[in-house]
């Protein structure tokens, strides 16, 4: 804001003013914002960091009458602070039913339906990733809850009055009501982040809840046929995927999220009057599931080349049929940090020819030693076995690439393509075995090793 401020003013006189302690019963947060957003009022605090009744301000022009200015200045903003007090005490008044009934006459959007129902889907969906992760019966309980009025606050007076609020008076509200105060800080932090590198949600609770809020918005627009074109995207659902991909990555969430839309998709069909959309877009949720999942890897590659990661390296981490974005960045940061290191040319080139031709010969057979015609096949199947057994992406790869020799010599050794079908397809099954393997990795036919040094 002091840009801003320094921005807007030719000839600046800063003043200081004040208002009456009494108003600091008001939430800081709501303090704050009357004088921040709607005056550009700088706030005042001790050494402590609480707040204090004054505040700092600059004028456009000399100290001349500096009085006047103050006392206009001071009396704008008691007004705004009367209003904040008026809010604070009036919504206190009602519970927080009163204000989550009113949300059933809300539009979420004109063909999606109520607001209300668009909680409940997330509430649904919070149910199902919490699930996935193991969540105690504490949890989700506390979960279901927040699902059930993470939305209240949009439906009082303050938040009516400074919508930049909302969340914000949710826990105040919350906490004041009783509520367990787990419970409150999700309703908080189901918002965040609010920007494409904004602050995280810091809870559990919370961060599963601003997953839900946030995928069941992409999947419910995009089936409603309101996917972002262009620079055009009214919704911010690009923002919403960031979100998402930006949560998954820094907790690194291994979450399958077609699997879990498709839960909610069952979910939704069994209780179409529950969850509240019409019979049209309820039949598209299925078919735009894939259309999310990809929505959510651009994010990635956004992502990663904010980050400067080589192009070929982006694509080889998000052209590999991943279930979760988690693995993408994981992936990326991998071969990244790798792409220089002595071996790794050889060991993608032996790679990408075992890749080739998995990719062309697909089979179902499995490997059968008393196939084996000559050592070379019997040392890559006793390489790549233990390769199965490796956890983490890096060690993953380090075992990958050291796979260079016997895959070498296999093919040195070793005609994969005979005649003899059965002989051919226990020749598959061994690469197959070594593809899948560095398909946990990376797609390395995306990986451009003339650019590796």
């Amino acid at each position: 804001m002091l840009e801003e401020v320094n921005n807007i003013v030719e000839y600046p006189t800063a003043f200081a003013g004040g208002f009456d302690e009494g108003y600091l019963e008001v939430p800081d947060e709501v303090l704050i914002t009357s004088m921040k957003e709607h005056q550009r009022f700088f706030h005042v605090v001790d050494a402590n960091g609480a707040l204090l009744p004054h505040f700092i301000s600059v004028r456009n022009g000399n100290a001349e009458h500096i009085d006047n200015v103050i006392a206009g200045n001071e009396k704008v903003l008691v007004a705004r602070l009367e209003d904040a007090k008026f809010f604070y005490h009036e919504d206190q008044k009602h519970d927080i039913d009163f204000y989550n009934y009113k949300l059933e006459v809300v539009s979420f959007h004109a063909k999606l339906g109520s607001v209300a129902a668009h909680t409940r889907r997330a509430k649904a969906l919070a149910a199902i990733i919490a699930g996935r992760l193991a969540f105690t019966d504490d949890q989700q309980a506390k979960l279901a809850r927040a699902g059930e009025i993470y939305k209240f606050d949009l439906m009082t007076g303050m938040v009516g009055e400074f919508d930049e609020l909302q969340g914000i008076m949710g826990e105040k509200y919350a906490n004041l009501f009783g509520e367990d105060a787990a419970v409150a800080q999700a309703i908080r932090e189901h918002y965040m982040p609010i920007s494409a590198d904004g602050e995280l949600p810091a809870s559990d609770l919370g961060k599963v809840l601003a997953l839900a809020d946030k995928l069941d918005s992409l999947l419910s627009f995009f089936a409603g046929g309101m996917v972002p074109s262009g620079s055009n995207d009214p919704y911010a659902l690009r923002r919403a995927a960031s979100g998402v991909v930006n949560i998954l990555a820094d907790n690194k969430w291994d979450l399958d999220i077609d699997g879990i839309l498709s839960d909610l998709i069952a979910d939704i069909n069994a209780d179409a009057v529950k969850f509240g959309l019409p019979e049209e877009v309820m039949a598209e949720l299925q078919n735009n599931v894939a259309a999310v999942v990809n929505f959510l890897t651009d994010r990635v590659v956004k992502a990663l080349q904010d980050e400067g990661v080589r192009r070929d390296i982006i694509n080889a981490v998000t052209k590999n049929n991943f279930a979760d974005t988690t693995q993408m960045f994981e992936s990326a940061q991998v071969l990244a940090a790798h792409v220089n290191d002595a071996n790794f040319r050889e060991g993608v080139e032996a790679l990408t020819r075992v890749m080739r031709l998995t990719t062309k010969n697909a089979t179902d057979a499995t490997v059968d030693v008393a196939l084996f015609e000559n050592a070379a096949e019997k040392a890559l199947f006793e390489a790549v076995a233990p390769v199965a057994t490796v956890d983490g992406t890096d060690a993953k790869l380090a075992a990958l690439l050291n796979l260079q020799p016997a895959v070498a010599a296999y093919f040195e050794e070793t005609m994969v393509m005979v005649e003899d079908e059965a002989v051919k397809n226990n020749r598959l099954a061994t690469l197959h075995a070594v593809a899948d393997e560095a398909t946990k990795v990376a797609n390395f036919l995306e990986l451009d090793v003339k650019s590796a040094n």
